[in-house]
């Protein structure tokens, strides 16, 4: 069950992660100006970025009462992690490198051997 909770959560971190990143792809660098952060209040993909956010949140919230912190946490975290570097190299074609894939498989294993032991 705790498996499960964690998979929705990082279903919906990632995404939520995906529609942030691809609305300020779409702003530009205009700083910090007002009008710049205007534009990210009234974004479609920011709200929905931060609705999706909400449901991951719940869903975290979840795993965090079926388990143990010192276990939903560490693999919640390196869940999205490898998640994020997956969709930054697939979706925003940002450059898969020999270090991004040694830290993945780190985190593969340091997720496995706290999940299970």
């Amino acid at each position: 069950m705790i498996l499960i909770l964690l998979l929705a959560a990082l279903v919906f971190n990632l995404l939520a992660q995906g529609l942030l990143k691809h609305a300020v792809n779409g702003l530009g660098d205009n700083g910090f100006s007002i009008g710049y952060i205007t534009k990210l209040v009234v974004n479609p993909y920011i709200i929905s970025g931060a609705v999706v956010y909400g449901l991951s949140f719940f869903f975290y919230v979840l795993a965090l009462s079926k388990g143990d912190l010192s276990k939903v946490s560490p693999v919640s975290q390196a869940l999205t992690t490898i998640g994020v570097v997956l969709i930054s190299v697939i979706a925003f074609n940002e450059p898969l490198t020999i270090s991004k894939i040694l830290g993945i498989a780190l985190l593969m294993i340091g997720t496995y051997i706290i999940f299970n032991y």
